[in-house]
């Protein structure tokens, strides 16, 4: 388990989840690329330490528990540096992109892509890696339109299973029956999680019928009708009670490879508006749970914003929606058993025909 950003909440959503599960064994292994007093520590390349360290932790881990039944790597990435260690087993592959689609996202992210020559190594090791793979659960099927288009993956050999949430730990939201239309934005990016475009919608609204709450690491200034919060990080409880508080919840991202916040916003009872870019896109049912929007369209975000301020049984309908559907599709604890049976499948498929409750 790769031990940053989404990839560690991933993690630790996943073992939460899994440490009481019957008929389940699982072992551990932390990936954090962390310094260590190895030789390759000398070598002047801060990509190349960062690799032979992942690859010593990997292999270490592997290892360690060579009875194990599978594998599951929360990214491809351990699994590359893993090589051969990372197919002694059938091992299952979660993925929040690709290489491909992380190139095409390169500008947002701050990401430097590869020159033509390694690019084109990288490519077929990924793609080797990904094809020997038993099986392959993208959170999105933005990432599962990639590993078919772009790596020549089976379609029979994934399964999107989203990340998910402990959908019962949320509570919904307080329904308002006011015209002021109580907005939430979560996003410590906020240029790049869309930040100014709904700043843009917001002030184009008749003041005093909207409150925006803004929570971001960025250099945000409050004004009329706009609150920012800094410094509440995942789980803190001021957090949860903006979502508790709020109507709706605005992520119209530039780019995003998934947006567990979206999520946490449907377990909490709110229509979210959000861009159809990335993993983003599966996220709302539109008009049913909330709305799409293209990218940068500030009018669409706006006439959005307008119905639901207009409508409190609207929101209150597509709130309820919401609800369900984060409960059916992403409860964190139903989709880690998703994930078990899938890996069990893929692992040993007769065990699986014969309907076998070890794993």
């Amino acid at each position: 388990m790769e031990q940053h950003l989404g990839h560690l909440t991933f993690a630790d959503n996943l073992r939460g989840s899994l440490c009481d599960e019957p008929h389940v064994h699982t072992d551990w292994v932390p990936i954090s690329y962390a310094a260590t007093s190895k030789w390759w520590e000398r070598i002047p390349s801060e990509a190349i330490r960062s690799a032979l360290r992942g690859r010593n932790e990997v292999v270490r881990g592997l290892r360690q528990h060579g009875d194990a039944t599978a594998y599951v790597f929360n990214s491809q990435v351990p699994a590359v540096l893993g090589g051969r260690a990372s197919r002694r087993r059938p091992f299952v592959v979660c993925m929040d992109d690709t290489p491909v689609l992380k190139d095409s996202m390169a500008d947002d992210y701050g990401h430097h892509p590869d020159g033509r020559v390694l690019g084109a190594v990288k490519h077929r090791w990924n793609r080797r890696l990904l094809h020997a793979a038993a099986g392959i659960a993208p959170w999105s099927n933005w990432v599962r339109t990639s590993l078919i288009e772009d790596y020549g993956i089976s379609p029979q050999k994934i399964l999107v299973i989203p990340p998910g949430v402990d959908v019962a730990s949320w509570k919904t939201s307080t329904p308002s029956t006011e015209r002021v239309l109580r907005i939430l934005f979560v996003g410590g990016d906020f240029e790049r999680k869309g930040g100014p475009l709904l700043l843009e919608a917001v002030r184009s609204l008749d003041p005093g019928t909207v409150q925006l709450d803004i929570v971001t690491r960025s250099d945000v200034a409050a004004e009329p009708g706009v609150d920012v919060h800094r410094g509440l990080s995942h789980g803190d409880d001021k957090l949860r009670d903006l979502f508790v508080r709020s109507d709706v919840f605005v992520l119209v991202s530039s780019s995003e490879m998934f947006g567990i916040a979206a999520v946490e916003a449907a377990a909490a009872g709110l229509p979210c508006i959000v861009t159809r870019v990335g993993g983003l896109a599966d996220l709302v049912v539109e008009g049913e749970t909330g709305y799409a929007i293209d990218v940068g369209d500030a009018a669409g975000l706006t006439d959005r914003l307008r119905r639901l301020r207009d409508d409190p049984d609207l929101r209150l309908r597509m709130g309820a929606a919401a609800r369900a559907r984060a409960e059916s599709d992403f409860d964190a604890t139903t989709n880690a058993r998703r994930l078990v049976n899938f890996v069990r499948r893929v692992s040993d498929p007769a065990a699986a025909e014969r309907g076998s409750g070890a794993a």
